[in-house]
């Protein structure tokens, strides 16, 4: 017996089978060539694509039978021919749909994003992958002697191919095996084992998996050790074994039926007496589902929703699957070894076909908590939650719900790193962070087709840090303002046309732009057109504002001003103008804008009181004390309880030499806050300061005693000053 069939032994090369296609496959009755044969003869122009990827894994079983069955060469050569015949049909087949989709671009990248494309890249693969067993089996016979050199060189041609389907790990797996033992017929022993000790390393996840097996037992063979025995027991041990004359007879009547309509009652009585035996098994259920057509109106015991969800599944009845999966899986089907984690995939596929899409994401996202859950199933559960919480999303989401489709898009992003939908999910996640640096870094991944279709993004994430930023000055917002302008750029047509977004335009012009005399002219033109929204006309009062300041014209401003005659100043324009104001480096420009200010601003006494007090302090900051006072005194009798009023009375009062209504006016402070504030260590402190340099220093020490009691000033100056006065005042019997 050759090396190769020394270690695959039927068993576990059916294991292998089985982790290569879909759970393990019944044998049916009948010549394995005649069988290759009839599903050659389902493959045509006009048959589903699912329908190829199937026939491509029934293939599969019907190559071990008649490799461990020793057929002869003939039989092996002919099912060789069938299984190239299969694949040029499967490539026709390919050719027919991308011929379909023309020129269209498209057209052919949704073909190629397709279950069309899956099933039929599939079979490209599989079908040469089988055919490379068979030219392996061919090569260990003595009579192929002649051929062995061709034979091997066209088996490692069909494994290499399939160990380069990275989207199908089955067939990679398979794939680097056959190249293994093909390496071993050739008498390349060291190549062949740092193949199967690379495969042994891939498969460490999973000590179970049936390439694993095969692999440690070759290893173990050319240590000179002996490996693991995996004969069968003597006794039928699978449930395939013990029922194999009902499955037969299950299925010929479900054979019958497709032909004849009838035999399905029968078939479903013999399998109804199979489950209820505990003889259902994965390959039993696949079988079943092969004709979930004939049976999907048979009483199955637990099945029957199984089926029926299936069924509706396939003819896309996705509220009828779903409340059939949900009541299955409400169940404790019985079976042994029963692996249901691809239909629970489908149900939340089929829950996202029907619109029920946050159902879809729980159950994908539950999927994903399965231990060692296949990868391509992995990947795929994750695609579809991302998908499921992104078609979801919409203005009214809960912050859960936004932060869920984060979290989704971050784990498909990072399994899928190549998938086409993947450029949304770095849209999502851009448009998701705060932090701008971050967000433009997702965006600069996004594919170069996908470009074009995140213009509004980028402009939105510029926007919303440009907002934070646009007060200060410096080389950071005036860069932040030109990528702004950049990314203006990429905006669609309609968007550029919106008013408001055309305003925040020109602040980033105001700011970025090379011209601001140019701007001007634009803001100017801009605001001669009607029905301008509040938020377009603070939007262009502040660029012109930050027009002004590159044009070291400020004073143009009380132009604006003057513009209102007697009205009052809107709301917007006094937001505007308060820290424009107060950033002007020329205090006297800044008390004259104060004083302009304020008379216009009693519709909003908030405002007023602001710009009164930033009046105040500047003319105190030019030692211009009476004008301080004789301000700060008008303030007081218009705003009584203003705190910030007795402020700067104290200080102009003090500073015009006033120091009783100075003390006077602290105390009206310090009176009222707790020792917590900050303002009332300003106010105590100054207190001290000036009844120390009054006519009366001793008057200080009720005011150093108040202070003592408290456990430590809020500051280091303060603490400072605190020390510094202590020692000046040096009160007798300090508490």
């Amino acid at each position: 017996m050759s090396s190769v069939r020394k270690v695959l032994s039927r068993p576990l090369l059916l294991l292998v089978l089985c982790a290569l296609t879909l759970p393990g496959l019944a044998a049916a009755a009948g010549d394995p060539l005649a069988r290759a044969q009839a599903l050659l003869a389902t493959l045509g122009p006009s048959t589903p694509t699912d329908a190829y990827a199937q026939t491509a894994r029934d293939f599969g079983a019907v190559v071990d039978e008649v490799r461990q069955a020793g057929a002869s060469d003939a039989t092996l050569i002919a099912m060789r021919k069938v299984a190239a015949d299969m694949r040029k049909r499967a490539q026709d087949r390919l050719q027919a749909a991308e011929a379909a989709a023309g020129d269209d671009e498209g057209a052919l990248e949704s073909l190629y994003r397709s279950s069309v494309w899956e099933h039929l890249s599939f079979s490209l693969s599989a079908f040469p992958f089988w055919g490379s067993w068979l030219d392996l089996t061919l090569a260990e016979r003595p009579s192929q002697a002649a051929n062995r050199v061709q034979l091997l060189w066209r088996a490692k041609r069909g494994f290499r191919a399939a160990s380069m389907q990275i989207y199908q790990p089955s067939l990679v797996y398979g794939g680097w095996l056959g190249v293994g033992f093909v390496a071993r017929a050739e008498g390349q022993t060291s190549r062949a084992r740092q193949i199967f000790d690379s495969l042994k390393q891939a498969l460490s996840f999973d000590a179970n998996h049936p390439v694993r097996k095969v692999v440690e037992q070759e290893l173990a063979r050319m240590d000179g050790r002996e490996p693991a025995p995996t004969a069968a027991p003597a006794a039928p041990a699978t449930p395939a074994a013990r029922y194999a004359g009902e499955r037969a007879q299950a299925f010929a009547l479900l054979a019958q039926h497709r032909k004849t309509k009838s035999g399905a009652r029968d078939a479903a009585a013999a399998l109804r007496g199979i489950i209820d035996a505990g003889g259902m098994d994965m390959s039993l259920l696949v079988d079943i589902l092969k004709y979930q057509a004939e049976i999907v109106s048979e009483d199955l015991r637990e099945y029957t929703d199984l089926v029926g969800a299936e069924f509706a599944f396939t003819n896309q009845q996705w509220f009828t699957a779903v409340q059939k999966y949900q009541a299955f899986f409400a169940q404790k089907p019985r079976g042994q070894d029963m692996k249901f984690e691809r239909f629970r995939y489908r149900h939340a596929v089929a829950c996202l076909k029907a619109d029920l899409t946050t159902e879809s994401a729980r159950l994908a996202e539950r999927l994903l908590q399965t231990p060692k859950l296949e990868p391509e199933l992995r990947k795929a559960a994750t695609k579809l939650a991302y998908v499921a919480r992104a078609q979801r999303l919409d203005s009214k989401s809960t912050a859960d719900a936004r932060q869920a489709l984060s979290v989704a898009a971050q784990r498909f992003l990072a399994a899928s790193p190549s998938d086409p939908d993947a450029d949304g999910a770095r849209v999502v996640l851009a448009q998701a962070s705060g932090d701008p640096n971050t967000a433009l870094k997702l965006l600069s991944g996004v594919s170069a087709k996908g470009q074009a279709n995140v213009g509004s993004t980028r402009f939105q994430v510029i926007a919303k840090q440009f907002s934070k930023v646009a007060n200060t000055v410096g080389p950071g917002v005036e860069s932040l303002a030109r990528q702004g302008l950049d990314a203006w750029d990429g905006l669609p047509a309609e968007q550029k046309k919106v008013p408001d977004t055309y305003a925040f335009y020109l602040q980033l012009k105001a700011v970025g732009d090379r011209d601001p005399a140019a701007v001007l002219k634009e803001i100017e033109r801009a605001e001669q057109k009607p029905g301008a929204s509040t938020t377009s006309r603070r939007a262009y009062f502040w660029a012109k504002l930050r027009c002004y300041d590159r044009l070291g014209d400020p004073g143009r401003v009380r132009d604006e001003i003057n513009r209102l005659g007697d009205a009052p100043l809107p709301s917007w324009m006094a937001e505007a103008l308060y820290p424009w104001v107060r950033k002007q480096a020329d205090l006297a420009v800044q008390v004259a804008f104060a004083a302009q200010l304020a008379p216009k601003l009693k519709a909003l006494p908030d405002m007023e009181r602001r710009f009164r007090l930033l009046e105040i302090e500047g003319l105190l900051a030019l030692d211009r004390g009476e004008e301080a006072y004789a301000a700060a005194r008008r303030l007081i009798a218009d705003y009584p309880k203003a705190g910030d009023g007795y402020r700067v009375l104290a200080q102009s009062a003090a500073k015009t030499r006033r120091l009783i209504e100075a003390d006077n006016a602290w105390a009206v402070i310090t009176n009222k806050v707790p020792p917590s504030f900050d303002v009332w260590w300003e106010g105590m402190l100054s207190r001290i300061e000036l009844r120390a340099g009054s006519t009366r220093p001793a008057s200080a020490c009720e005011l150093v005693n108040k202070v003592a009691r408290q456990p430590k000033a809020p500051t280091a100056d303060f603490e400072r000053r605190w020390a510094a006065l202590r020692a000046r005042v040096g009160c007798a019997g300090e508490s």
